[in-house]
């Protein structure tokens, strides 16, 4: 049945105003970023001139924070360095544990397949006491390997259940043929599966890399010294008391969209359906 003059009207006339809604605070934030300090108590929607100097003052001084620390730069490769080794390792654990709840059959599978997704439901602070004195016992405060270890935490269950699902939608009939070939049941994983299920895995890989790149609870928790700050801590460190640079803190919050954009931008195009249509004659 087709929609109504009216209905149509007020359809785009709802969609346009989310978008709206959507896209201001990331107009504000740009503008914000790249306008003179002038213009930041001003009601200018548009600003009277753009300039790079909040850019320049973030990057180019050690005294982002308010304070004398490290330059910018640092807690950006940290973040880098944490987001790019928690995606590794989410993809090398849920890939193969994603596929053995989609296709060995086992006692208790069920059952596990649910608690897997119901430890993703709990908040993270709920634990982040423990975690931080476990963290403390094994020598590992103050650590970024020991954040990568508290991100998996949060990012494994989720990517395993998603992968799981995936795995689901590629058709048995194609394993099993590689099976008959004489290829083994890991052999079958990464030289059949895998290729397949390249969308479900370029997915994944974004959501860990977005999700580990943003996460502060456990940043603020462990992390204690300027030179392992990751990004959301540093920007965080920019409001001190009541006094917040806008210019330099959306500057930074401009530089930290970067990374997650280009990565996304990168695995784009394997973010597509069915690239098994036709596999099975």
């Amino acid at each position: 049945m087709k929609l109504s003059l009216t209905w149509r009207i007020v359809s785009i006339i709802v969609i346009v105003g989310l978008s709206i809604f959507v896209a201001l605070p990331l107009y504000w934030t740009f503008t914000i970023a790249f306008r003179p300090n002038m213009d930041l108590f001003t009601r200018r929607i548009i600003p009277s001139k753009f300039t790079l100097q909040n850019i320049k003052d973030v990057l180019l001084s050690n005294n982002w924070g308010g304070f004398e620390s490290v330059p910018f730069f640092v807690p950006l490769l940290n973040s880098l360095l944490v987001a790019s080794s928690v995606t590794v390792m989410s993809l090398a654990i849920s890939i193969f544990a994603g596929y053995g709840l989609a296709r060995v059959k086992m006692q208790g599978g069920q059952f596990f397949e649910s608690f897997i997704l119901f430890s993703y439901v709990f908040p993270p602070f709920i634990i982040v006491i423990a975690l931080y004195n476990f963290l403390h016992r094994i020598h590992l405060y103050n650590s970024l390997f020991g954040l990568m270890l508290l991100h998996l935490i949060i990012v494994v269950p989720y990517s395993t259940w998603t992968l799981r699902g995936y795995f689901l939608t590629i058709p048995q009939d194609i394993e099993d043929a590689a099976l008959v070939d004489g290829l083994s049941r890991v052999g079958t994983l990464l030289r059949i599966v895998l290729p397949s299920a390249t969308p479900g895995i370029a997915s994944t890989a974004i959501f860990s890399f977005t999700l580990s790149w943003s996460e502060l609870l456990f940043a603020m928790t462990i992390i204690d010294s300027y030179e392992k700050f990751t990004l959301p801590i540093a920007l965080r460190t920019m409001v001190i008391g009541d006094f917040v640079n806008w210019g330099n803190l959306m500057a930074g919050v401009v530089i930290s969209m970067l990374p997650p954009m280009l990565f996304y931008l990168a695995l784009q195009r394997y973010v597509v359906s069915g690239l098994t249509a036709g596999a099975v004659k």
